[in-house]
């Protein structure tokens, strides 16, 4: 797939270099020749210019691409207007990072759907991970208030059913999967832990030691599984 990735700072070196990592087309643009210097072997093309100017945003090969990335952390007004000129010349899909709330609701306004908060996210990801301690693995935003959690199951938890434990009764999160390790050797015959999902979930199921559980809930209900 295309990319093009609009603000070469710390989040769009990242995004760039991790798309194209996994064997996408990236196209990194930025005003500073520095921050294209910076990537310019380790992405498909590195572009400097000006996304502002209405022309020269147009030399680059919008309609080609399958997605679109703004990401410039602190010039509102940079942003703004590279996102204004972008939808003005109607490209497929845009992603922008959010700078403020006031940036956001500026944003939407002009038909932007997709926003992506990293400070938002490192802070919910580390306030999870504070209060779980060894019991965290993952997190993920999915609203304003809710997010999923992949924890691993307490050690209070193993031999008992999800009947008795009843996670949305007693600590007010739904339980959306289980994980459940298996011990396997890779292609040089070293044993490594594995994990498979399993499909059917009843009120019967015992959990096991090294389960992990994934969640769907509000964040401060956390502290009752921590407390466990």
């Amino acid at each position: 797939m295309k990319y093009l990735v609009i603000g070469l700072g710390n989040l769009g070196r990242a995004i760039a270099e991790s798309l194209t990592h996994i064997g996408n087309e990236v196209i990194g643009v930025d005003i500073n020749p520095h921050k294209i210097e910076a990537v310019k072997h380790t992405i498909s093309g590195a572009i400097g210019l000006d996304t502002t100017d209405k022309d020269a945003l147009n030399t680059l090969p919008l309609c080609e691409m399958d997605a679109i990335f703004v990401t410039f952390g602190k010039d509102f007004g940079t942003s703004i207007q590279t996102v204004a000129l972008l939808k003005n010349l109607d490209v497929n899909k845009l992603i922008v990072r959010g700078i403020s709330p006031i940036h956001e609701a500026v944003i939407r306004s002009i038909g932007v759907a997709e926003i992506i908060t990293p400070e938002d996210d490192f802070a919910g990801m580390y306030a999870s991970q504070s209060l779980l301690g060894e019991l965290f693995k993952q997190w993920y935003r999915v609203t304003d208030t809710h997010h999923l959690y992949k924890i691993k199951a307490p050690a209070a938890f193993a031999g008992q059913t999800l009947q008795t434990i009843d996670l949305e009764e007693n600590f007010g999160v739904r339980l959306v999967g289980i994980e459940r390790p298996h011990t396997a050797r890779n292609l040089i015959g070293l044993k490594q832990t594995l994990y498979s999902v399993i499909n059917k979930i009843t009120d019967d199921l015992k959990i096991e030691a090294g389960d992990l559980l994934i969640l769907f809930g509000k964040m401060e209900v956390l502290q009752k599984l921590a407390e466990i």
